[in-house]
């Protein structure tokens, strides 16, 4: 039987830090060349008035588990203005609902092994991947962070930097007042951090070892003149930092060195991810370096405590979503066998006797 698992029943089964137990090596795998992992594809077609349906995937195959991985959504996309700020919206559809889907495959027998709901299981994993950038590259004696962005993504974010870093103190900003105190609130007692909510981003950076941004801007939301010597900067996407900001980093990390595939409509709008896509300028590849080899031993990307170290997202150098960052999907999926969670559906669903 194949299990569908809710991303009710997954926030249930798996936390960042277990995600950071089994991601860790997969990165490791991903930079000593023991998986394969096909890059993003984004499938736009432009609806007008900035708006856009999105088809996107990724896959990997992760011998470590014994599983392939393909992530897949179907959105609708927006650009609006936030506070002044340019955001990525998803629009959900007439009823209320968005449309993402991870597909679990044995390696073994090729079967379906699992489906899964995705939403919980991506912010798990970008939290975890963030906190393994860290660990990697921040200093290890990083205790203030400010975190710049209070929505869905950020709780993950701190989750993901308090396993890895004895963090102290965080400054929480964001353009909602409401938003940056919920999420102090609701993190208190969650991580050994005190959580501080703060008025503008000048005081959140401030003496902070760690800016971790987490937002859904086209535009920068910091200056690159506060960054000091021994800053660590982890973003989300490139369109949250300012050339300035890579312009001084000594360092520039990405999850993987193939880019993304954009498809879209030539008559149509250029689609957002290209705008992203395009910020990034030829004179910083001599700064990249990759996380999974920076994971495996190979490479570092922090040689003193004076460096400036970015790790950058969707748009940074060749960097976007892998297929891979999902394996915390197989912990799901084996926990909950154990535990008889989730809805089964029959294998002949999937499997057929003719071979395609």
């Amino acid at each position: 039987m194949t299990l569908f698992l809710t991303n009710e029943e997954v926030e249930k089964l798996v936390t960042v830090e277990d995600a950071i137990e089994v991601l860790e090596p997969t990165f490791a795998d991903l930079g000593a060349g023991r998986l394969s992992s096909r890059p993003r594809t984004l499938n736009y077609t432009g609806l007008g008035d900035g708006e856009f349906y999105l088809y996107s995937c990724m896959d990997s195959s992760v011998p470590r588990y014994g599983v392939h991985l393909i992530r897949m959504t179907s959105e609708h996309l927006a650009r609006k203005t936030v506070a002044g700020f340019p955001r990525r919206f998803q629009i959900p559809n007439p009823a209320g609902k968005f449309s993402g889907l991870i597909i679990m495959f044995s390696i073994e027998d090729h079967a379906p092994l699992a489906l899964f709901q995705d939403a919980v299981l991506n912010r798990t994993m970008i939290g975890a991947t963030s906190g393994i950038a860290a660990k990697y590259i921040s200093r290890e004696d990083s205790e203030v962070m400010a975190l710049l962005g209070a929505g869905w993504l950020a709780p993950t974010q701190v989750i993901g930097h308090c396993a890895v870093r004895p963090i102290k103190e965080i400054r929480v900003y964001g353009p909602t007042e409401e938003h940056k105190i919920a999420l102090c609130n609701d993190l208190e007692g969650r991580v050994d951090a005190k959580l501080i909510p703060v008025k503008s981003t000048e005081e959140a950076v401030e003496g902070a070892d760690i800016i971790a941004c987490a937002t859904n801007s086209y535009e920068p939301v910091f200056d690159g003149a506060m960054l000091k010597p021994g800053h660590y900067v982890g973003s989300l996407q490139v369109g949250e930092l300012d050339d300035l900001t890579h312009d001084r980093a000594d360092t520039i990390t990405a999850r993987a060195r193939e880019p993304a595939t954009i498809w879209h409509m030539k008559s149509g709008e250029e689609p957002p991810d290209q705008l992203w896509l395009d910020r990034w300028k030829p004179k910083w590849d001599k700064k990249l370096k990759f996380l999974g080899e920076i994971v495996e031993g190979l490479d570092q990307a922090r040689t003193s405590n004076d460096d400036i170290t970015v790790y950058g997202g969707v748009g940074t150098g060749p960097s976007s979503g892998l297929g891979l960052q999902y394996i915390p999907a197989w912990i799901a999926y084996q926990r909950a066998r154990e535990q008889g969670i989730g809805f089964e559906i029959p294998d002949e669903l999937f499997l057929q006797d003719a071979h395609p």
